[in-house]
């Protein structure tokens, strides 16, 4: 099953009766995909058409596409926890080789699902004399915080002692 086939069949788990106008839209994929990956998941014998009157249809997924569709989201929560490793691996290091040049206290700038990242990373680093603390914004950062990876663009406005850090770009850097 492909990434258009998934699309297809998880908005049609919410809606059945959907119309391959609203799947269109769901699924940001244009009218004519939307006719050709439902005709080719009925092919597949992921689905079947059940008519409702001259102009509705109804598509029901059959066991076989529902068997194709956990095993395609079991595939993306396999990926996506493996991706959360290598990630958290990425920050580990970069912590300790921040940690080997001098530096000890850090500050998470902003907010996502990567600040739960980098907390875990720095628990299981297993560094006592390592304070990592969060930030929403600049005005909230400690004097003395010496690191700060930033979530989203570096700010305009900058403590001169202080070394901010486009965290994700050290990250892709150190997965590259």
């Amino acid at each position: 099953m492909d990434e258009h086939e998934h699309k297809i069949i998880s908005e049609l788990s919410k809606n059945s009766a959907a119309s391959q106008r609203h799947l269109s839209k769901a699924s940001e994929l244009s009218l004519g995909m939307v006719n050709i990956v439902l005709h080719r998941m009925i092919e597949k014998g992921y689905m079947k058409i059940k008519q409702l009157d001259g102009r509705k249809v109804q598509y029901l997924l059959t066991p076989k596409g529902f068997s194709e569709k956990v095993k395609k989201s079991r595939q993306y929560v396999s990926n996506t926890i493996s991706l959360i490793s290598v990630m958290k691996d990425s920050v580990k290091k970069i912590l300790s080789d921040y940690r080997a040049q001098g530096y000890k206290k850090f500050c998470v700038l902003g907010r996502g699902e990567l600040l739960s990242v980098i907390e875990m990373a720095a628990k299981e680093l297993v560094v006592e004399d390592i304070e990592l603390s969060r930030a929403d914004n600049v005005s909230q950062i400690k004097a003395d915080t010496e690191i700060i990876f930033c979530l989203s663009e570096l700010p305009q406005s900058k403590n001169g002692r202080q070394i901010f850090v486009d965290i994700t770009q050290k990250i892709a850097e150190a997965v590259g």
